[in-house]
Order: C-alpha cells, then sequence, then structure tokens
C-alpha cells in the first residue's frame, strides 16, 4: 500500500471543515442556525422589521437596541431535534440519522441611559449563529463520506446603538469575535487503496465500501467580523428595520489528525494481479499505514473556510389592537463557499493527499412571517406567538451529502410570552421543519464534469422539531 491516495482522508479533512455544522442532521439554510432567543423562534424567525422587545436585539437587529428600556437581560436556549435518512435507490433500504439533540444557548445583555435628549444602549451578546451536527449509523454506506462531523461557531458580540432623530431613527453595530470547533470522524475505504504500485484492491476483488481504517479530525480558529442595523418608524404604528452581519473566515490551522486500523480479516486469491501469495492478510497488508513512517498517523492538517455574510429587512406594523405583524426578506452569501483547499503537515502530504474539494454553493434567501397578540393589558398579559417561513438551500444538486444533506425547508411556528411579575416573564416557543426531501450522493464528486444524475444514488428526507426557552428581565 505504497500509494494511499484513494483513501479518502483528504475528504476527511474537507468534510468536518465544510461544515464548520444544522445542528442534528442539518438546520436552518446552510449551516445556519436561527434559533436566537425564543421570541424570534415564536414568529419563525421574523425578527427584523418589528424586534422583539428583548436584549435579542442586539442579533436581530443591533440598531433597536436603544429603544428598550434601561437594563434589559435575555437568555436561554433551544432544544433541536432531527428526524432523517437515506433511502438508497438500489435497495429501497432507508438509512436512519443517528443525530442526538443539540442546545445552541444564548445570552444578551443591554443597558439604554441618554446623550443628551438621546437614547444610547451599550450590550454585549453571546449566540451560535451557524453549526452542525449530522450523525449516521456505523454501517451506513455514506459513512465513507462523513459518519459524524459537529461544528460550534460561538460569536460573541459588543455593541452600541443611538437614536439618530428621537422616537423616530436608531443605529447600532458592534465587532463579533467568533470561535469555531469541528470534529468529523469518517470511514476509509480498502477498495480504493493501493496494494502495490498501480493495483489497487479493489482490482484484487475487495468489494467497494469495505471499510479497512477511521480517520478523526479535530480543529478550532477564532475569526473577527461586525454587524450593524437600522430601525426607522415613519408612522407610530409602521416600523423599518435592517441588519447586516459580516462574512468571517476562518483558518483552521494545526488541526489534529488521527486514524485508526479496522480489521477486516479478508486475505487475497491466489494469482492476484498484486503477486502477492494467496491467503495473505489484507489486514498485514494495511498495517504499516498506520505505524511510524506510515501516510495514516497522527499529524497536521489546515483549510479555510467563510461563514457567509447575512443581510435581512423587514416591514413591521401594529395598527391593530394588541396586534403587531412583521414581514422580513433574509439573505445569506453562501457563493462564497466553492470550493475548500486540504493541507496537510505531514507524512499524507508526501503520500499526495492535499487536495481541493468541489462545493460550488449559491447564495440563499428566505422569507420570514411573524405575528404576536397580547391578551389582556400590555403588562400583565399574556402574548401568543405564530410564524411561517421559507428558506432555500445553497447546495447544488450535486453537493447533496451525507455530510451536509441541505434542501428547502418551510418552517412553522407557535409562541407565548408569560408574566411571572412585572420585570421578569419567560417566552417559550415551538417550531417545526417541514421539507420535501431531495436526492443526493454518497460517494466523493471528484471532477467539475460530474453531474447530479451521474453521483446521486439516493433520496435524503428530513424533518425536525424546535423547543426553545428564555427568561426575559428588565429593569
Amino acid at each position: 500500500m505504497r500509494d494511499p491516495r484513494r483513501c479518502q482522508f483528504a475528504l476527511t479533512l474537507t468534510a468536518v471543515l465544510t461544515v464548520t455544522t444544522a445542528p442534528n442532521l442539518l438546520w436552518g439554510q446552510g449551516f445556519g442556525i436561527n434559533d436566537v432567543g425564543s421570541c424570534a423562534v415564536g414568529r419563525a424567525y421574523a425578527a427584523t422589521g418589528a424586534p422583539c422587545q428583548d436584549a435579542s436585539v442586539l442579533y436581530w437587529n443591533p440598531g433597536a437596541a436603544a429603544t428598550l428600556p434601561g437594563w434589559s437581560i435575555y437568555g436561554g436556549g433551544a432544544a433541536i431535534g432531527v428526524n432523517g435518512g437515506f433511502t438508497a435507490d438500489t435497495t429501497l433500504v432507508r438509512s436512519p440519522g443517528q443525530v442526538p439533540v443539540s442546545f445552541p444557548p444564548h445570552l444578551f445583555i443591554n443597558y439604554t441611559g441618554h446623550l443628551g435628549d438621546r437614547a444610547a444602549a451599550v450590550g454585549f451578546g453571546a449566540y451560535l449563529p451557524y453549526g452542525l451536527t449530522s450523525q449516521w449509523s456505523p454501517t451506513f454506506a455514506g459513512r465513507f463520506e462523513a459518519q459524524k462531523a459537529s461544528l460550534q461557531t460561538f460569536y460573541f458580540q459588543p455593541n452600541f446603538s443611538i437614536e439618530i432623530v428621537p422616537q423616530k431613527l436608531s443605529v447600532g453595530a458592534g465587532p463579533i469575535i467568533a470561535r469555531s470547533s469541528v470534529e468529523l470522524i469518517q470511514a476509509l475505504d480498502l477498495s480504493q487503496a493501493f496494494a502495490a504500485p498501480g493495483v489497487t484492491f479493489g482490482q484484487l476483488g475487495i468489494p467497494a465500501l469495505t471499510e479497512f481504517g477511521q480517520a478523526k479530525l479535530a480543529g478550532s480558529a477564532t475569526g473577527w467580523g461586525w454587524t450593524a442595523g437600522v430601525l426607522y418608524k415613519p408612522d407610530p404604528a409602521v416600523q423599518i428595520g435592517a441588519r447586516f452581519l459580516s462574512a468571517i473566515t476562518f483558518d483552521y490551522s494545526g488541526a489534529s489528525a488521527t486514524f485508526k486500523q479496522v480489521m477486516t480479516g479478508l486475505t487475497l486469491a491466489a494469482n492476484n494481479p498484486a503477486g502477492l501469495p494467496a491467503g495473505t492478510p489484507v489486514d498485514a497488508i494495511v498495517a504499516p499505514q498506520f505505524a511510524s513512517g506510515g501516510a495514516l498517523v497522527s499529524q497536521s492538517a489546515s483549510t479555510k473556510i467563510t461563514h457567509p455574510l447575512q443581510a435581512e429587512a423587514g416591514i413591521g406594523y401594529t395598527g391593530f389592537h394588541s396586534f403587531l405583524i412583521d414581514l422580513d426578506v433574509d439573505y445569506v452569501g453562501y457563493d462564497a463557499f466553492q470550493t475548500l483547499p486540504v493541507t496537510f503537515e505531514g507524512p499524507a502530504a508526501a503520500a499526495g493527499l492535499n487536495r481541493v474539494l468541489l462545493e460550488d454553493y449559491g447564495n440563499s434567501w428566505a422569507v420570514r412571517v411573524g405575528l404576536e397578540h397580547v391578551f389582556g393589558d400590555s403588562v400583565n398579559g399574556v402574548t401568543g406567538r405564530a410564524g411561517f417561513s421559507y428558506a432555500t438551500t445553497p447546495a447544488p444538486p450535486e453537493t447533496v451529502t451525507p455530510l451536509l444533506p441541505d434542501m428547502n425547508r418551510y418552517n412553522g411556528s407557535l409562541g407565548l410570552g408569560i408574566p411571572i411579575i412585572r420585570q421578569v416573564s419567560l417566552d417559550a416557543a415551538y417550531l417545526h421543519v417541514f421539507t420535501q426531501g431531495r436526492r443526493g450522493r454518497i460517494v466523493e464528486r471528484t471532477s467539475p464534469a460530474q453531474t447530479a444524475a451521474e453521483l446521486n444514488s439516493g433520496f435524503y428526507d428530513l424533518a425536525a422539531d424546535v423547543l426553545s426557552l428564555s427568561l426575559r428581565l428588565h429593569f
């Protein structure tokens, strides 16, 4: 096995850093997470044109922070469960995902005072706008693309907001400090590895998708960006808002790549093309690659990936008694994600494993409608919420994989805001993700000329449930 070039570990690194992670099988647009604040979840993420009256505005519209009274603290999290799987064309057997429930948290603190006759606010937010966890059975055929991939990217955001025109126009902005960590586990295919120069194990009769090893990669990186927002009230019953979150590039230098051998128990037949004796154990042939001097030993690797920019604008109307409606349009610039270079810093580089993975993502957009109604008075009443949103996928038909089987999504939600005492209330929300499913692949795409019709071999399905709880304090 002198040239392990086709053992696919290069894809291992590429895959894990590609997601840099919908928690679970897939969530949000691409690898984005929108579950930042329970009020926003209850409105199906329509919270920019008419922002929620809590400190999560630091994410949804930084310009609205100056409209909050005094101290405002908002913290909580979401529990996200996913039901998804892959049904093969040839066998019609469905392989379900094995994704654990994920719990992305959020915390926002804001204080509003005055600069002269203008309200001004300073605040801080910590939240998770991008992430992914996908996980499959150890026997799933697509485990050679990805058996498990997880990403956690936390954004830490100081914020400053001020009224430009009192009661009419406010703006806000702040820097972003982001910390991202990734992990991927992937099976290695023996049939694609070389038993001898010019002879693969597949040519020796080893069937495709025979696992002889497992690769694991873990890494972390820090990135910097910024965010800004504006809220304009041309009329007491009308609000117009917009926000922008910059793209952030993460350089995963020094990621840790480790390998372990998986025993096959196979032996070679007589008169094989490699010229090896009949009965030669396959495991003995590949074992040196996992030992000192081999290509599949612990080593470092690196790559870069950009979390895309977000731009959102909307309009809210409060002209009906105790009633609010918000209509937002969201844009995410995933077209920055075209290729992914992978560089090893060890024997895998000498073995020719450095490569560039093809992704060819496009941009994504979403339309969101959220409703609120206060039952009772504005101080002690219960707030009911509902929402619907539609999000398009940035993934082209040839890039729907076990790592990220992305597809268009329909989100429907319900929520409540429940007063506890005068300064404290609880927000709760439930959101369900509907999809129509999508065809995809479980093998690597090696050339831009390969089409979805040539690569895709089955159908991915996906549904998800989100339960979000947040505590809101004003004083």
